[in-house]
């Protein structure tokens, strides 16, 4: 996969992290009432935006918690 942004810009300010951050509740907020609907169409389509969102903040700088150091890679493919 090829990166969104070029390398000097994988850094943003604070604030721009807080957005992103309240984009991916809001995303949340709407995936779970479309679950809870049963919707699974717009459930997919959630996923895939709050995905979107989150590789959007851990290229503008949040430590990504799936791959800290020590974690077993195997232990996270498995679940």
């Amino acid at each position: 996969m090829t990166a969104a942004l070029p390398i000097d810009a994988a850094y943003q300010d604070p604030d721009s992290l807080k957005e992103l951050a309240s984009i991916a509740r809001l995303i949340t907020y709407a995936r779970q009432s479309a679950k809870n609907l049963n919707a699974e169409f717009p459930v997919w389509c959630l996923d895939l935006a709050l995905g979107a969102v989150l590789q959007e903040m851990y290229e503008n700088g949040l430590p990504n918690p799936l791959f800290e150091e020590g974690t077993d890679i195997a232990n996270v493919v498995a679940h």
